[in-house]
């Protein structure tokens, strides 16, 4: 009879451990508010103390880490609007003001076995090639001054200015000769080669360019690793500082029964920081995505084959389809007010440290009369 009661189960068992995957929660949360398994609540001085430090602290991470995930954001929008989109704009001039130039000269000289204008006798190539020629070396410097081209693409700027200069004083050889037609279609051919002939040739070297830079413009206008780190980072200290302010506060009320509507008013701003920046990042990023579009269209902006200036010239030529995508452009990254956009986010981040100090400060006036106390027993 003795055994059968002691049968029976759940009785005089020992209790059940909570699941493992809890463990660490429960540890951190003891921690966070100052809980001793064995002694209780943590010494109030200490705990104070240590709070004190670690809070400002915390949110100084996390407020250098958003700020450093922001303005690599930011940065890499004013590279994308103030370098490459410029530099892409030019070399789309250079290319259709050097695709039109050989259309003029075609049109004035004879294209393979065409006879040259009447006019050019008197008149030449006219005024209209030489401008054209002028242009694009202009727009190949404009390029190059922007600041958007590696060293080695300066040197091949210039190398491809070079072969302009070639391209021009063979066309002029041909003009200089326009009465012979062996002559002038030998010089019209070198030039045609110089231009167009060729993986070397000019627009061939000017496409390589557009196309290196529209592979940097996706490549800043994507998700970079900076980013991402920097904003994943910046998470979970807010994270972190989430849990040991919950904490603070419970301890707070429990120890010394303040409720403390002053140290939640000093957390807010951190919240703050995340609502602005995560603002501001999503506007540059829709800014960044408008630069990869327009640079896109650039590159589809082409001469017509029957390129004379009544096709060419006015409100549909393609120097006039340029300046409209850069003026589109332009104009919707104003609409983002990127100026504003840092302020707001400086201002942003100097309330969260000027929170973060007040976190500090109440803390230390909290703690006061309990450091003097160990100080004296000390």
């Amino acid at each position: 009879m003795s055994g059968h009661g002691s049968g029976s189960p759940g009785r005089g068992a020992p209790p059940v451990d909570p699941p493992a995957r809890r463990r660490p929660l429960r540890a951190l949360w003891c921690w966070s508010s100052g809980r001793d398994p064995v002694r209780g609540r943590k010494h109030t001085g200490r705990f104070l103390f240590s709070r004190m430090l670690m809070l400002p602290a915390l949110t100084f991470t996390v407020l250098a880490l958003a700020g450093t995930a922001y303005f690599d954001v930011h940065g890499r929008t004013e590279d994308l609007r103030g370098r490459y989109a410029p530099a892409l704009v030019e070399l789309a001039h250079t290319r259709v003001s050097l695709s039109l130039a050989q259309a003029e000269a075609e049109r004035r000289l004879g294209a393979d076995d065409g006879e040259p204008l009447p006019q050019t006798d008197l008149v030449g190539l006219g005024e209209r090639y030489p401008s054209l020629v002028t242009a694009a070396s202009q727009s190949l410097n404009n390029a190059v001054q922007t600041g958007a081209l590696s060293k080695a693409q300066e040197q091949e700027v210039r190398v491809v200015s070079g072969l302009v200069v070639a391209y021009d004083d063979w066309i002029k050889w041909a003009d200089s000769h326009h009465d012979s037609r062996p002559l002038r279609r030998a010089g019209m051919e070198y030039a045609t080669t110089l231009l167009r002939t060729g993986s070397t040739a000019v627009l061939n070297r000017i496409g390589v360019l557009e196309t290196d830079l529209r592979a940097a413009v996706a490549d800043l206008s994507g998700w970079r690793a900076m980013f991402a780190v920097t904003a994943s980072a910046a998470l979970l200290a807010a994270l972190v500082l989430a849990f040991v302010f919950v904490g603070l506060l419970d301890y707070v009320r429990a120890r010394l029964r303040v409720r403390s509507p002053l140290l939640a008013l000093y957390a807010l701003p951190v919240l703050l920081v995340f609502g602005v920046l995560w603002s501001g990042v999503t506007v540059q990023h829709g800014a960044q995505q408008d630069v990869e579009r327009s640079t896109a269209r650039l590159g589809r902006i082409s001469v017509p084959r029957a390129a004379g200036p009544e096709r060419t010239e006015g409100a549909d030529g393609p120097d006039a389809a340029i300046e409209k995508v850069d003026a589109d452009l332009a104009g919707r990254l104003r609409g983002t007010h990127p100026g504003a956009w840092v302020l707001a986010s400086v201002l942003a981040l100097v309330v969260g440290a000027a929170g973060a100090v007040g976190c500090g400060l109440t803390l230390r006036q909290y703690g006061r009369e309990h450091w003097k106390i160990d100080w004296r027993s000390a």
